[in-house]
């Protein structure tokens, strides 16, 4: 009757396939440890980032190796491999450009697998929420579904 006990809910789809894991098993701690925010990685099988819900496109990393998606005031930052800012962009291709809005699925940036291996980067691709403490009330994860929903998010 008075939106109580209605909260505004996000659902975010896995930004790449592949086996999806929580992030405290990233190895890395700026990532396990939830330095930047609280989610998931996936190991890639195949290399093409998608919009994991529909948002708008608020930061590119000069790098190419990192994108941020905001949508109902949940910032999800993606970040394809470990290291891979050393790259310098070499590796990676955007298909999208900041204030852009977009759909669940549609692609964001490609990536060269084998090159990115080649230098010894691991693939492990890091989807985060950079401002949990201001807006999200609570965070369900589906680690199963590596195509299908992975977080439920209840907004503040």
């Amino acid at each position: 009757m008075f939106g109580f006990f209605s909260s505004k809910k996000v659902v975010a789809f896995a930004p790449v396939k592949g086996r999806v894991l929580d992030i405290t098993e990233v190895p890395d701690a700026v990532f396990s440890q939830k330095m930047m925010g609280d989610g998931i990685a996936v190991e890639p099988e195949n290399n093409t980032v998608v919009a994991p819900c529909d948002g708008k496109v608020v930061l590119i990393s000069s790098t190419k190796h990192a994108i941020a998606i905001e949508s109902d005031g949940i910032e999800f930052l993606i970040h394809i491999g470990l290291d891979t800012v050393e790259l310098g962009g070499r590796g990676f291709e955007v298909h999208v450009t900041a204030g852009s809005s977009v759909k669940q699925g549609e692609p964001l940036i490609t990536f060269d697998k084998d090159y990115i291996m080649a230098q010894e980067k691991p693939l492990t691709t890091m989807m985060v929420i950079t401002n949990m403490a201001e807006k999200v009330k609570s965070l369900d994860k589906h680690l199963s579904d590596s195509l299908g929903k992975v977080l439920t998010v209840a907004v503040k």
